[in-house]
């Protein structure tokens, strides 16, 4: 039997100076993966299952967030209208009224200036124009704001059918 002495082991392990590389590199390969991603998940709302109030407040808060130039403010009138203030990036302002009831909506978008719009459409016969409900740089941001709209036309078709009711049980 031949052995030899005071020979170091053959070690196929990792050195000292290779783990001080490769920390790095897992660190980077790991954190390159989330890049793009929300740290957190939005909460997702509903607006099928909130009021009148807490859908305008919605839309307020996202008209607010959605663009960085320009801001939307939206209050509820009677007959199921609504009014919309934009306000744009030079002081201009512009607030106009729609009849919401039978109004269509749609979602856009802009190849050029890359931005989504929630277009809202009245209803045939109506003398308005179509008018922007919201430009947004964010897909998410245009289908929130539709689905908003849209439950809010619910809401309105639904509250004026209540208030019908009761004024034909008074009778």
């Amino acid at each position: 039997m031949n052995m030899v002495l005071n020979q170091p082991a053959n070690r196929n392990s990792v050195t000292g100076f290779q783990r001080l590389l490769l920390v790095p590199a897992v660190f980077l390969f790991f954190s390159a993966c989330t890049e793009g991603y929300p740290t957190e998940d939005e909460l997702i709302i509903n607006p099928l299952e909130l009021n009148q109030s807490q859908r305008l407040q919605a839309m307020n808060q996202l008209g607010q967030d959605a663009h960085p130039e320009m801001t939307w403010i939206y209050r509820a009138l009677p007959s199921c209208s609504m009014q919309i203030t934009v306000n744009g990036s030079a002081s201009d302002q512009q607030t106009f009224s729609l009849q919401m009831s039978g109004a269509g909506v749609d979602i856009s978008f802009n190849k050029a200036e890359q931005i989504y719009g929630v277009k809202v459409q009245p209803k045939q016969g109506d003398t308005l124009e179509e008018q922007p409900g919201l430009l947004s740089k964010t897909w998410l941001d245009a289908i929130e704001m539709s689905n908003l709209v849209r439950s809010f036309q619910l809401g309105c078709q639904t509250s004026a059918a209540s208030v019908s009711s009761d004024t034909a049980d008074r009778s």
